[in-house]
């Protein structure tokens, strides 16, 4: 019974990576207006993270402003891959844009999703929203909502990551 249980899970490990769900593709865009699909954020060296947030969620920008202080002190082998993609509309792109650039959000690059393609593809009807990723764009963790100190363990996933 052992020798059958082992030969299934053997079996079965090729399907496991195909099942595992992926960065779904969108196109955003930079704050210049450039096009950026979610494919060219995958490099297959290094994993990352997205943060998904509002001008109008308080939660979001605390949980930014948190993560973006602990990269302050960020220890981990490469230096960090975190996108913050506003899912604000199209009414709200240049709000989004002036509000990203006034915080100090060093190390954590903005990104926005104005006709909402990457929040309709990844489900998304609550913020703030993570989704972690390896390296190959795998989606590995997730986590919705935000308490003081959800960051040290979302950091502490990706550095898991590397």
């Amino acid at each position: 019974m052992k020798k059958l249980i082992i030969l299934a899970v053997i079996a079965l490990l090729p399907f496991a990576k195909a099942a595992a769900q992926s960065i779904p593709a969108a196109d955003l865009q930079d704050a210049a207006g450039n096009k950026v699909a979610t494919s060219s954020l995958i490099d297959h060296k290094t994993p990352f993270l997205i943060s998904l947030w509002m001008t109008t969620c308080k939660p979001c920008l605390l949980e930014l402003d948190a993560t973006a202080e602990e990269l302050i002190d960020w220890d981990g082998p490469k230096a960090p891959r975190i996108y913050a993609v506003s899912i604000d509309d199209s009414r709200s792109l240049q709000r989004a844009i002036a509000l990203s650039k006034g915080r100090e959000w060093d190390g954590i690059s903005t990104l926005f999703d104005p006709n909402g393609e990457l929040r309709r593809a990844l489900g998304v009807s609550a913020v703030p929203q993570i989704f972690l990723y390896d390296k190959d764009g795998n989606l590995v963790y997730t986590h919705i909502g935000y308490r003081p100190g959800d960051e040290l363990e979302t950091l502490r996933r990706l550095k898991e990551q590397y």
